[in-house]
């Protein structure tokens, strides 16, 4: 071998898990788009973005909005107080929650 190289070291690779081959390859899993894997089972949909359950929190704090809800500011989603400490209103304007009906 290599004489730089310690002995007893060699080198790997992190294991690949097939989990799409295990579902079938006809069904495309829908891939989170905080961690980028793929969802297998309950996803949260954004738009046209999915995450796993786990995976839809606040971009600040982490904290996890499923009970919350989610506010969209420069494509990035956020818990209410974040939401509000990054959008500043335009000079004698206030920032106000609207709610879809």
């Amino acid at each position: 071998g290599d004489p730089n190289k310690p002995s007893g070291f060699r080198s790997v690779k992190a294991p690949v898990t097939k989990v799409a081959a295990s579902i079938g390859n006809a069904q495309k899993l829908p891939m989170c788009d905080k961690c980028g894997t793929g969802i297998v089972g309950v996803f949260v949909k954004l738009r046209d973005r999915h995450r796993h359950p786990e995976c839809y929190v606040c971009t600040d704090c982490g904290t996890n909005l499923k009970q919350k809800g989610h506010f969209f500011v420069e494509d990035q989603i956020y818990c209410e107080k974040h939401a509000r400490e990054r959008v500043t209103p335009p000079e004698g304007y206030d920032v106000v929650t609207v709610f879809p009906k």
